[in-house]
């Protein structure tokens, strides 16, 4: 089912922790709710699941408005940051849980999560407690338990969290998988922006208690409309520039063509350090600078140069403090911020 989300505002007190907040997700898409600690995006998990209510506006699941309807009225499961899984009772019963509390005989349960062990890939594993399990098996169990019910829209509350970098990457790859095969519509809550482009469809960037962009995650990331959001999706090169003409800007470092119209007279344009690179074509050549920092990453080198720039390079041959390089920028990845 597609969720649409009208307006909706929520207040702790004078905190302000929604704004208004206009939301769309289609049905079957995988769509990802970004942005630091406090912006309002678990809250705004909370109130689709129905575990907190709006103070204004309106929820509809499908076409029907479920604002005012409590959780265990909504065709919505949620997979918690802890998990929240049974300890005293083995795999197969925390998974079974929900469907025998629904009065659905036990064999038929227990059937049903046999066959969420194996959508999860945990064959074998029914009858071992939780803490005889891993962090990312646990996370499965979690995902089994939620799907045993057959949701029509699963929430997800940085699932991930508590993962290490390596066992992180595989789950997010897992679940966009399931996601996939299930056809089912997913909206999950984190902070961290590779996550965010590793599993999504879309994804909306928030702040304060509002959506700073919203879009498709190339989009969005390759082509942000604010300093905000550039910065939260670690766009690390700010620079002040003027308009010249429509296409044309003047920076520090010289005047510079882009490839969109300019909306304004003066402002902030930003390039990401991984589309420039280094060259020793003098007509190609957009600035100089000189090396401050080197940091070999393995596929690629990491540049600071003493203007305050960032440039990333695969050139394998290192770089001496004080080196001077020429940098070329394409035109396409000068990116116009609104603010």
């Amino acid at each position: 089912m597609d969720l649409k989300v009208f307006a909706v505002c929520k207040n702790y007190g004078e905190v302000e922790a929604l704004k208004y907040v206009d939301l769309k997700v289609e049905k079957g898409e995988f769509f990802t709710l970004l942005g630091p600690s406090g912006c309002g995006k678990t809250t705004l998990l909370r109130v689709i699941a129905g575990l907190e209510m709006a103070d204004a506006g309106m929820v509809m699941l499908g076409g029907e408005a479920i604002t005012w309807k409590p959780a265990n009225e909504r065709p919505v499961n949620t997979v918690f940051q802890s998990y929240a899984l049974f300890p005293h009772l083995t795999v197969l019963e925390n998974i079974s849980f929900g469907l025998i509390s629904r009065r659905i005989p036990k064999a038929e349960a227990i059937a049903k999560a046999k066959e969420m062990l194996d959508l999860v890939q945990l064959e074998g594993f029914g009858d071992r407690k939780p803490d005889q399990m891993s962090g990312g098996q646990r996370q499965r169990v979690a995902l089994a338990r939620a799907l045993a019910n057959e949701p029509e829209l699963l929430l997800l509350d940085e699932p991930m969290s508590a993962l290490d970098a390596k066992l992180r990457v595989q789950v997010q790859i897992e679940l966009r998988q399931i996601q996939q095969r299930l056809e089912k519509t997913f909206i999950m809550v984190t902070h961290d922006q590779q996550e965010a482009l590793t599993v999504s469809d879309r994804m909306a960037v928030m702040n304060v208690g509002e959506i700073a962009q919203m879009g498709d995650v190339r989009s969005v990331y390759d082509r942000p409309k604010s300093k905000f959001v550039a910065d939260f999706l670690q766009t690390q090169n700010f620079i002040d520039a003027e308009r010249v003409s429509d296409n044309r800007v003047k920076t520090e470092y010289g005047e510079w063509t882009v490839a969109d119209d300019i909306p304004w007279t003066s402002g902030v344009i930003t390039v990401r350090p991984e589309n420039m690179s280094v060259t020793t074509d003098t007509a190609a050549c957009t600035f100089k600078g000189r090396v401050a920092t080197s940091l070999y990453r393995g596929c690629y080198q990491e540049l600071f140069l003493d203007n305050g720039l960032q440039v990333e390079t695969e050139s394998v041959q290192p770089f001496a403090k004080g080196e001077e390089v020429m940098v070329h920028i394409p035109e396409e990845s000068v990116v116009m911020l609104n603010d």
